[in-house]
């Protein structure tokens, strides 16, 4: 084998392990592989209508607010949020006839699954990791 057929076969072997590596770093990014965000699913089983819904969640010392679209009765909404290693969340509810609900579980870290069910007198909390 010639020296440049030698040299040629060095640089496509570094070349492929470079694209494969940023292919894998790419596509742990695009999955938040990194840092994973919390996933929520809020189910409405109140029996009306929700008017306002707000998630509060406190992370790294910062409180960000989420507000959703009113949701149906026997509805349910999904969302994925991030919080910084560990956090807080409440979520607080105003249904159809202007009572309001509040709860939540409280305590979240990463990549947890969350789910809520918003009821009349309450809100419970399941959570998986």
């Amino acid at each position: 084998m010639t020296r440049v057929k030698q040299i040629w076969i060095v640089f496509l072997i570094i070349i492929s392990l470079m694209i494969s590596f940023a292919m894998g770093a790419l596509t742990a990014g695009l999955k938040h592989w990194f840092q994973p965000l919390v996933s929520m699913q809020i189910s409405n089983q109140s029996g009306q209508t929700i008017s306002m819904l707000k998630l509060s969640v406190k992370t790294a010392g910062v409180q960000h607010q989420i507000f959703f679209q009113p949701l149906e009765n026997n509805k349910t909404i999904a969302t994925q949020f991030f919080v910084q290693g560990e956090g807080g969340y409440r979520l607080e509810v105003t249904l159809a006839n202007g009572q309001t609900v509040s709860g939540g579980r409280g305590y979240i870290e990463s990549g947890y699954t969350v789910k809520e069910v918003v009821r009349s007198n309450g809100i419970s909390s399941a959570v998986s990791y």
